[in-house]
């Protein structure tokens, strides 16, 4: 049997009454009628849904008496009426679905850190702009108008951002069935996006930078710098993570914002080569540290807590870095520094990106892995090149 559309014809008042009624009440019966496809008579069933009168062939009028053909009736409504109490409101607003669907779904996947930013920056530019909003009145080329606005003022990165909020809100809504087609697709990030200016240190800078800091604060630049480990990393380090030589770190864990969390990625999980020089300072602070395993490495005044990175930056390492003109060079920079400078000394793209916890690119990411000792040769190398006394 065949579900069919039958255009309804809206200059008829009573069809117009109807289909309201409808959407008021999801719930229907639908009407029994004989209708004669050539030569034929069906039992047909009328029924909207969605605002779309439609019909269904129950059968041939000469093998069902009526009563048999309002069986069959209230068998098939019995699913369409299940069909639609269980599906999706299609005039949900885009607000609405975002704090109702979109972030519960994806809470589950975000870290704190990740939920923070991403939900922050929907709140302020996508609800901003959409929250009264039906999700289905909303467009490509609206979205990409969005878009085009918000580059005007912000930076690439940002509006870059915005593109795949939206499509992953989307890609939600399409997945749950409250869209039948995506318009995000399609969307890109305009040109006209300000590319915001980024920049490593040169090696000269690297060891100013170094140098002018105090014991502890040296200690996380020289691991920031000659191993690419991230400051959640860096300040996560417990002294069980931290090798009898200091020759490697294990990264299991990160701290933000004072809690300790999972490193950033599967890939984040990972031993660190630590060079000579940098060894050498951490074997030092570690005296300080104590044998406890479970000692945090970087501890706040508070032993028991380890430091935030806010405070290890604004109160101890920023102060004596304006003096050197170096302010700029936050943990960001640090992390671009180790890429920047292992490149320029000739160190290999895949050992670097394995030190410092991520992949550049599918292929090599999944098949390949640097070896320890190849990164530990790696950092010596960078170490060596960049420190001369």
């Amino acid at each position: 049997m065949s579900t069919c559309y039958d255009p309804p014809d809206l200059s008829s008042p009573l069809q117009t009454h109807e289909r309201n009624s409808m959407r008021r009440k999801r719930f229907s019966n639908g009407s029994l009628q004989v209708r004669s496809h050539g030569t034929r008579k069906n039992w047909v069933v009328l029924y909207w849904e969605r605002g779309v009168r439609k019909y269904h062939t129950l059968d041939l009028f000469s093998k069902l008496s009526r009563s048999e053909a309002q069986v069959k009736q209230a068998a098939f409504m019995q699913e369409v009426n299940a069909r639609l109490s269980t599906s999706p409101d299609p005039g949900i607003l885009f607000g609405d679905f975002v704090e109702g669907v979109a972030f519960p779904f994806y809470r589950d996947k975000w870290k704190r850190s990740t939920a923070s930013t991403t939900e922050g920056r929907i709140r302020h530019h996508l609800l901003g702009e959409y929250k009264t909003t039906k999700l289905q009145e909303i467009g490509l080329k609206q979205l990409q108008a969005f878009l085009n606005v918000k580059a005007e003022s912000l930076s690439r990165s940002i509006v870059a951002h915005l593109r795949w909020d939206l499509r992953a809100i989307f890609k939600v809504a399409l997945a749950e069935g409250y869209l039948e087609r995506d318009p995000t697709a399609a969307l890109y990030t305009p040109k006209e996006a300000t590319v915001t200016p980024t920049r490593a240190m040169t090696g000269k800078e690297a060891e100013q930078f170094i140098n002018v800091l105090g014991n502890r604060e040296r200690v996380i630049a020289h691991l920031a710098i000659f191993t690419g480990m991230r400051p959640g990393e860096i300040l996560g380090l417990q002294r069980r993570h931290v090798s009898a030589d200091c020759r490697e770190a294990i990264i299991e864990q990160r701290i933000y914002r004072g809690d300790v969390d999972t490193p950033k990625t599967i890939s984040s999980r990972r031993t660190v080569a630590i060079p000579t020089k940098t060894a050498t300072e951490l074997r030092e602070w570690m005296g300080l540290v104590g044998n406890d395993p479970e000692a945090w490495v970087f501890a706040s005044e508070n032993a028991a807590m380890p430091i935030w990175k806010d405070n290890v930056w604004h109160r101890y390492m920023k102060p004596k870095l304006k003096a050197v003109g170096l302010v700029w060079a936050n943990f960001q920079v640090l992390r671009r520094t180790h890429a920047s400078l292992g490149h320029e000394v000739g160190v290999d793209p895949k050992v670097s990106a394995d030190q410092r916890g991520h992949g550049i690119g599918v292929a090599i990411d999944v098949y390949t892995k640097a070896a320890l000792t190849t990164r530990a040769e790696a950092a010596e190398l960078l170490e060596t090149a960049v420190l001369t006394s």
